[in-house]
């Protein structure tokens, strides 16, 4: 059933935000090859339910200049562009560039505490809620209020950027896993990605299957519920219907350089070439 209230701006510009005003998860998926023709590309997936799009500085090859080319690319064609920041020792976690750059959201790796949870709100909003500056000259331009249509103004930006840019932790560590009852607390925090791969291998090397992964994964999800914070699942496959029907509210249903790899293997079988190894 859709929203009966009026959009917001934040709900216009920002379509993971457009999902949830429309009481649906948001679909998403994530890309770590760098290029403006590969993401428009993928951002014209939009046609068959696609809502945001993550954009990896942290494993994937996105340095400054490409995060610049690409998220205005994504954002013209009614998708979100999401940062997955680089990592605690980039100028902070490279929120400064991703905003500037014209990104919707942040994701953060690897943030365990209450206190880098503030941290993370001081450098991603404008005042009053936090410390982030001004000077930025390009990110305007990535907020359409319609696909193709006209953008935000400075003042309209910066009147709405607060709620217009969603800030993302990812919880993925044992440390992450016992303070998130502080972490979801933290005012400014819009939504919750789960890593559940490296929560294994910071549980000890576990399997996906073992009920300590499973445990602490069903304790991030449940807590931030119950605060009030959505929950974003890496969920591809069948593994995303399951999702949806246990309430997570963004789905990302792959990553670019396994489907692309997997697509091409399946052409070449087919055409009959060697498998070598």
């Amino acid at each position: 059933m859709t929203n009966q209230q009026q959009p917001t701006i934040a709900s216009r510009v920002n379509h993971i935000k457009e999902a949830w005003y429309e009481n649906r998860p948001a679909y998403g998926i994530i890309t770590k090859a760098p290029g403006a023709g590969l993401v428009r590309t993928l951002a014209g997936l939009k046609r068959y339910g696609l809502d945001f799009i993550v954009l990896d500085a942290e494993h994937g090859n996105y340095d400054e200049k490409s995060q610049f080319d690409a998220y205005h690319s994504i954002a013209a064609l009614g998708v979100s562009p999401i940062a997955r920041c680089p990592g605690m020792g980039s100028e902070k976690w490279g929120i400064r560039v991703a905003l500037d750059a014209g990104a919707h959201g942040i994701m953060i790796p690897l943030l365990e505490t209450k206190e880098q949870a503030e941290d993370v709100v001081f450098r991603a909003k404008f005042p009053p809620h936090g410390g982030r500056t001004s000077g930025g000259s390009f990110h305007t331009q990535a907020f359409h209020l319609e696909p193709h249509g006209r953008t935000l103004t400075q003042e309209e930006y910066f009147k709405n950027a607060n709620e217009s840019t969603l800030l993302i932790p990812i919880i993925e560590t044992r440390l992450g896993l016992e303070n998130i009852e502080e972490i979801v607390q933290v005012k400014g925090i819009d939504a919750i990605f789960i890593g559940q791969y490296d929560l294994a291998l910071s549980l000890g090397s576990l399997p996906q299957s073992d009920p300590k992964v499973q445990d602490g994964v069903k304790k991030i999800f449940e807590t931030a519920k119950k605060a009030g914070v959505p929950v974003i699942a890496w969920s591809p496959g069948q593994e995303a219907k399951e999702a949806v029907k246990q309430g997570y509210e963004g789905i990302i249903t792959g990553l670019d350089t396994t489907v692309v790899v997997n697509a091409f293997k399946d052409q070449l079988d087919i055409a009959g070439a060697p498998k070598r190894w």
